[in-house]
């Protein structure tokens, strides 16, 4: 890099530090307000005063920290309800952008006047994220009701900028507290930033869509909306329109919860073990729900992808974590970690396996997924054995899927679920099902 263009990129890197800067004393005087207001709701008004200062942080920050926002508003089961509350408007209510630009976008993006492609186009957008908003519109050539996603004008410099922001933090992170070598902070967020910075390009997302459909063909519990190629590009996504219940609507309605939750649960199971190729953004605002108990999946651009290696060597080691194979799980994580200093593998191997062990014996039903993914990490830190993050994405959509799980069908487990896919990926018969301790 030359000397301009680095120049140049330093101010762009000091700027967007003085939006972090001034976006975190919005959320601060956000935070004040919201506290004065709620004051007289005790800790459940300290609680959604907070969530309203993140959320007003997030929609101030843009892309990448809307996204850790959305993530965080899946996790009911572990964060407090008024917190959850106010984080799940970041999935589909952030504040949309003006017409002028998605018509100056859709028109410069498909080369042609927005009036060429669309016999309709409201100008009201039905829902916007934080990479790109979407409006109804009626296709000029065959009348169908479509779906228009239009990406944000700025939002490729600003996921940019914020790459390098958090690359340093994290780097500064591993120097002052080196044990978060061990769990590979940099590393994790380098992989998050780059499916994030690959989110952004639609045609990534149309070749996801078509990947997924072809996928899953055969499933018919899942769908994935389809692509009117001519009036695709980089910027824009013209899609069927789908209608379809929200999550909050599903209990109101006639659509049997519990199907539900057990196909998204086979499905997610699918991508990540059969497949190895994983939507990794299955927060509520991604999804919609058919009468018929059909799940359709959008928003296809932040996805996880697994090398066959890496897909059968996670199968292997969650379907010993699953059977209570503390051995095997112990020497996975060692033989797989990229550099391991341990001073005392037997003792490392007795932790993990009576970690292991207190899961079986706790029942794969008691389990919260995420929480002890955390607390296996703890162990590889304190025995110095680094942690890949090749599975960054992956333990998202992890976490999303159960999060799904604990707030529609409580008495389900992800883990007991996953174990017929766990075993069809590794070829072996599926263990008989052990009830919950």
């Amino acid at each position: 890099m030359s000397r301009l263009p680095r120049a140049r990129h330093a101010v762009h890197v000091a700027v967007r530090l003085a939006q972090l800067v001034a976006g975190s004393a919005v959320a601060v005087a956000v935070l004040l307000r919201e506290m004065g207001r709620l004051r007289r709701d005790g800790r459940s008004g300290l609680v959604r005063a907070f969530g309203r200062a993140q959320v007003a942080l997030c929609e101030r920050l843009g892309a990448t920290f809307i996204k850790v926002g959305q993530i965080a508003s899946t996790r009911g089961d572990l964060l407090p309800p008024e917190l959850v509350d106010e984080l799940a408007k970041l999935r589909d209510q952030v504040p949309p952008f003006p017409f002028a630009d998605v018509q100056r976008v859709v028109e410069s993006s498909l080369g042609r006047p927005l009036d060429a492609v669309y016999a309709n186009f409201e100008r009201e957008p039905v829902a916007a994220a934080s990479v790109a908003q979407v409006h109804r519109a009626t296709l000029r050539s065959s009348g169908a009701l479509v779906a228009v996603k239009v990406r944000r004008p700025d939002v490729a410099e600003k996921i940019a900028l914020d790459r390098s922001i958090l690359l340093v933090a994290a780097r500064f992170a591993e120097r002052v507290v080196p044990s978060l070598r061990l769990v590979s902070l940099e590393e994790a967020v380098a992989t998050f930033c780059d499916a994030v910075e690959h989110q952004i390009h639609l045609l990534n997302e149309a070749a996801h869509n078509r990947r997924f459909r072809a996928n899953f063909q055969d499933e018919p519990d899942l769908h994935f909306p389809l692509l009117f190629e001519d009036a695709c590009s980089d910027e824009v996504l013209t899609m069927e329109f789908v209608e379809g219940l929200r999550e909050e609507e599903l209990e109101a309605s006639s659509v049997d919860v519990r199907h539900v939750v057990m196909a998204g649960m086979r499905c997610v199971c699918r991508m990540i073990f059969s497949h190895g190729f994983v939507h990794a953004d299955l927060h509520p605002g991604n999804m919609r729900f058919e009468s018929n108990g059909r799940i359709v999946l959008f928003d296809l651009g932040l996805v996880g992808e697994l090398s066959d290696r890496d897909r059968l060597t996670n199968a292997q080691l969650l379907f010993s974590f699953a059977t209570g194979d503390g051995k095997t799980v112990a020497r996975s994580f060692y033989e797989n970690s990229p550099h391991t200093a341990t001073p005392d593998y037997d003792a490392y191997e007795r932790e993990i396996c009576a970690f292991v062990e207190r899961l079986r014996l706790l029942g794969l039903g008691n389990v919260q997924l995420a929480l002890e993914i955390g607390r296996i990490f703890d162990i590889l830190r304190r025995h110095h054995i680094q942690a890949r993050s090749h599975m960054t994405m992956v333990n998202l959509a992890l976490a999303t899927a159960e999060g799904l799980g604990k707030r529609l069908a409580p008495d389900l487990s992800l883990a007991d679920e996953a174990l017929p896919y766990l075993a069809e990926a590794l070829g072996i018969p599926a263990p008989p099902r052990a009830s919950a301790g």
